[in-house]
This record gives structure tokens, C-alpha cells and sequence, in this order.
């Protein structure tokens, strides 16, 4: 190999690498399992609360009488985090554009799954705990473990 092939070679790779470093970027490295986010009694206002977002991959919702924690990977390519803010309506995927409802349905594509839930429980002094590590998809978002019911 001759010099300047080994240097273009070389310059590819190293393009290459920095691509695959920008994209790691939007990957979510929150640890998994469960986290203590407060007492269930701070949760009145309606609405999404992205607190959590960056920190351990999670918007948590409050709607009507439930509270839930959905994940803030995007179902289109899986790797790429949700964006949203405090008391907005919907989700967007910065990538491709993908939108989602705050209940977690897919209200514009290219995705086409809907947004998975985490487990989320209140414990015996009122403390609200989200385990990422127990995951939901929408057809377990009736099992009694994906949200909280508040009476």
C-alpha cells in the first residue's frame, strides 16, 4: 500500500469514528433499575415531567388519575432519545422526527410502535419509585405494575 492510499484509508476510518462517536451521543448510557424520583403527593400537575429525561431515560406523565414513566428511546431506530419539556403535549425524536402523545402513542412516524412504559410503584412511605429495568411494551400498559393510580 502506497503512502497516500495508507493516509486516505486512514482519513476514512477516522471519519468513520467520529460518525459513530456523534451518534453515540444520542444514545441513552442512564443507568438501569430502579430510582426513588419523590413522594407521590409532588405529582399533582397534569402533564409530562422530563426531569429524569437525561438522567435515567424517562418523561414521567401525569394524566387524569394515572402516573407513568415512559421511556425516552425512540421505537423508530432505538437508539436515539426523545426530546419534550415540562408541561408539553407531545414528544419528538430529533433524528427522523417522530412524534408521540404523552400517553406514548405514535401520533406522526416514521415510527410505528408506540413508546414502552416502566415499572412504577408507590412504596410504604409514599416515595414513587421507576425501575427501568422492568419494561412495558403497549399491550402490558394495563398490567398494574406500568402505572400508578391516584385516587
Amino acid at each position: 500500500m502506497k503512502r497516500r492510499e495508507f493516509l486516505a484509508a486512514s482519513a476514512g476510518c477516522a471519519c468513520w469514528m467520529l460518525a459513530q462517536n456523534g451518534q453515540a451521543a444520542t444514545k441513552i448510557t442512564a443507568p438501569s433499575g430502579p430510582v426513588k424520583i419523590g413522594e407521590l403527593k409532588m405529582f399533582t400537575q397534569q402533564g409530562m415531567v422530563v426531569r429524569w429525561l437525561y438522567t435515567h431515560g424517562f418523561i414521567l406523565v401525569r394524566n387524569q388519575n394515572q402516573l407513568y414513566a415512559l421511556s425516552a428511546i425512540c421505537t423508530h431506530d432505538h437508539r436515539t432519545q426523545i426530546a419534550g419539556r415540562t408541561g408539553g403535549d407531545k414528544l419528538v425524536c430529533p433524528n427522523h422526527g417522530s412524534q408521540f402523545a404523552q400517553d406514548g402513542t405514535v401520533i406522526r412516524g416514521p415510527a410505528r410502535h408506540n413508546l414502552a412504559r416502566f415499572a412504577i410503584k408507590v412504596d410504604g412511605r409514599g416515595q414513587v419509585e421507576v425501575d427501568t429495568a422492568k419494561i412495558f411494551d403497549e399491550d402490558k400498559w394495563g398490567d398494574p405494575a406500568s402505572v400508578v393510580v391516584i385516587s
